[in-house]
């Protein structure tokens, strides 16, 4: 088996994570959370990967591009939800961010035992 484009991957050493600094404004007010912090937050389960329980979806496609469902806890302790699109040169970019809703809450305390 091997990787496909639309797996969502980091190459330790080379992959990056961003996000784009106009929507910033626009997550904050309709969700609550800010895109940068997401940014730091997936930097966090992703490289503390034995630390920090996560899980990630299956990829969809939306808007012409394969897009990944994560759902993991914050610094704070609550159960978060991020979509995320691989671009080029394995960069990350984290596209949404926001308070998990009963379901995604659900669908993770079953899969990590929480």
């Amino acid at each position: 088996m091997g990787i496909e484009e639309t797996d969502f991957r980091v190459v330790f050493g080379t992959t990056k994570i961003e996000y784009d600094f106009a929507k910033e404004d626009s997550n904050r007010i309709k969700h609550g959370y800010s895109l940068e912090s997401a940014a730091n937050l997936l930097e966090k389960w992703v490289f503390t990967i034995f630390t920090t329980r996560f899980i990630t979806h299956t990829p969809i496609v939306k808007n012409g591009e394969v897009r990944h469902k994560h759902i993991g806890v914050d610094d704070n302790g609550n159960i978060v939800f991020m979509v995320t699109t691989m671009r080029y040169n394995e960069t990350v970019r984290v596209i949404s961010f926001r308070k998990a809703h009963a379901s995604e809450i659900a669908t993770f305390k079953a899969l990590t035992k929480l």
